[in-house]
């Protein structure tokens, strides 16, 4: 799973930045085969004033669509968090609606013919209907 983070107005360590990565790819590993793409954009809205404002936005390319998520709160790895965890959720329901249509659809096409006997085909009664009559 490729992984891109990018930072907007937010300085950030090498150490926490491989935080926020193992974070992400935390949450989203058992999903790793869907995941074309994911990009985390993580952001400091209000500078230095603080408050509940580090945003951690991920974008997560699956076969089947995108994901989009936003999360905001009072510091970096609790946003990272909710939002990876929230995309996970979202994944899991997206992957399951694939599984439940493939499950339906095909097994109604499925169905087998039971080509009729010999003794059928000419008329006769079958040798197991006449002994239940």
């Amino acid at each position: 799973m490729k992984i891109s983070i990018q930072f907007k107005d937010l300085q950030v360590t090498a150490s926490d930045r491989q935080r926020i990565e193992d974070g992400i790819r935390l949450a989203l590993t058992r999903f790793a085969p869907l995941i074309h793409g994911l990009t985390a954009t993580i952001s400091d809205e209000n500078g230095p004033r603080g408050g509940v404002d580090k945003t951690c936005r991920l974008i997560v390319r699956l076969h089947a669509g995108t994901v989009v998520v936003n999360e905001q709160a009072s510091a970096v790895m609790a946003a990272v968090t909710q939002a990876a965890e929230r995309a996970a959720r979202s994944v899991a329901r997206i992957h399951q609606r694939a599984v439940d249509a493939r499950q339906t659809v095909p097994n109604a096409r499925r169905r087998r013919r039971v080509a009729p006997s010999a003794s059928d085909r000419h008329g006769a009664p079958d040798p197991a209907e006449a002994a239940i009559s």
